[in-house]
């Protein structure tokens, strides 16, 4: 009799951590921002399969020729499109590499603004949302 009772405790823990990783979403938020930027991840699991959102928002008066930028550690990154709104938008929707165990990230971004010939760099830390 006790021994069912300990394996039906360990069938269900099993079944409670299965559910866990196969079913649940887990989503992580990431926010930072400077007086050149606005920056903001949101990325999530899904199963087994990871995608994430990241916005940058420039908040100067001048217009953007060239963007591009890394996050440390562990995101992949691209040249972003610029959508109607002003945000420079990078999607990854499938098999992305994602990371959610530390409290910050670091950004760095270089951009040069039109009718300039010098490009500026910056360095911003994103810190995670509860």
């Amino acid at each position: 009799m006790k021994k069912k009772f300990i394996w039906s405790i360990i069938v269900f823990v099993f079944l409670i951590a299965f559910y866990d990783v196969m079913f649940r979403t887990k989503t992580v938020t990431y926010v930072g921002e400077d007086e050149n930027w606005l920056i903001k991840i949101n990325a999530s699991i899904v199963e087994l399969n990871s995608s994430y959102r990241l916005e940058v928002q420039y908040k100067g008066n001048e217009d953007i020729e060239l963007v591009n930028f890394n996050i440390h550690p562990h995101y992949e990154t691209g040249l972003p499109t610029l959508d109607e709104n002003g945000y420079y938008l990078y999607e990854c929707k499938d098999d992305c590499n994602y990371h959610d165990k530390d409290s910050k990230l670091l950004l760095f971004i270089i951009w040069m603004e039109k009718n300039h010939s010098v490009e500026n760099m910056d360095f911003i830390e994103l810190e995670k949302k509860k």
